[in-house]
């Protein structure tokens, strides 16, 4: 399905349509339909940039690559041999001057959804023309994918739509096939952006339940991402002054931090 968007610009309609799609340039195909034109002293004749974009649907493209064999001489990125066919050849990813061996218990215990991810992701950059490392570890059960980039942010994108879009369908492929309660949990990190983000997350949560305590009455957070819920709604679990609660529903679902002490309410007589 293809939008039609305007502007002065054609980068001006670009910015339009990532804005009202809530995407990212990098997920969009753009069609160029009319360039920008300049009237008569900048008045008279004068036409906007138009544009057609449609939503990459890089889950089903990367799910046509998936299922065909792997081509051993095409390396996109320099890293560690995941292409091998034979078990022996291949090998877990390696820590800054650690050898793995076959005493190493990482080499042996690497899950094969490790493997499977780094490819995947590998491939989702390739297509998006974008050269970069990634760094496969386990972290606490989870798969956890770092990006090695050129630190340009292009690949966290407006509040990290673009490194959520990545998760999203790294952990869709990796996925698709296991069971309501077997699936993988895929974490996608480039910059320390994850971690920045926790932080700045805990540092909102202990600012609102100070103000919480403060007012004596619940204090509202803007709209969050089930995500970011999370890690509010763990920072403040431990606060014996107050609770949290989520309330409504959808993209609009947020936060309200109650302190546990409530004033008295004053009984009219």
């Amino acid at each position: 399905m293809f939008y039609e968007f305007t502007g002065k610009t054609v980068k001006e309609a670009v910015e339009k349509a990532c804005g009202e799609l809530g995407v990212d340039e990098a997920l969009l195909d753009v069609e160029v339909v009319e360039e920008s034109k300049s009237g008569f002293l900048g008045l008279v004749g004068q036409r906007d940039a138009r544009i057609k974009v449609k939503k990459r649907d890089l889950l089903k493209e990367i799910m046509e690559v998936s299922d065909q064999p792997s081509e051993p001489e095409r390396e996109p990125l320099p890293g560690p041999c995941w292409e091998c066919g034979s078990e022996e050849t291949s090998a877990a990813p390696q820590e800054a001057g650690v050898a793995e061996t076959e005493e190493s218990p990482a080499a042996q215990e690497a899950p094969p959804e490790l493997e499977q991810a780094r490819k995947i992701l590998v491939e989702i950059l390739a297509k998006m023309t974008i050269e970069a490392e990634v760094r496969p570890k386990m972290d606490n059960g989870a798969v956890y994918l770092e990006i090695i980039g050129d630190g340009s942010g292009l690949l966290i994108g407006k509040e990290g739509h673009t490194l959520n879009a990545l998760q999203y369908l790294v952990s869709k492929i990796v996925n698709k096939d296991a069971p309501a309660h077997g699936k993988t949990e895929i974490i996608i990190d480039t910059e320390n952006y994850r971690l920045r983000k926790i932080e700045r997350l805990r540092e909102k949560a202990l600012k609102m339940s100070r103000r919480a305590r403060k007012t004596l009455k619940p204090v509202w957070l803007e709209p969050m991402p089930p995500d970011e819920r999370r890690i509010v709604h763990m920072v403040l679990a431990s606060d014996r002054e107050v609770y949290t609660k989520s309330h409504g529903e959808g993209a609009m679902r947020r936060i309200v931090v109650y302190p546990r002490r409530m004033p008295n309410k004053r009984r009219g007589r």
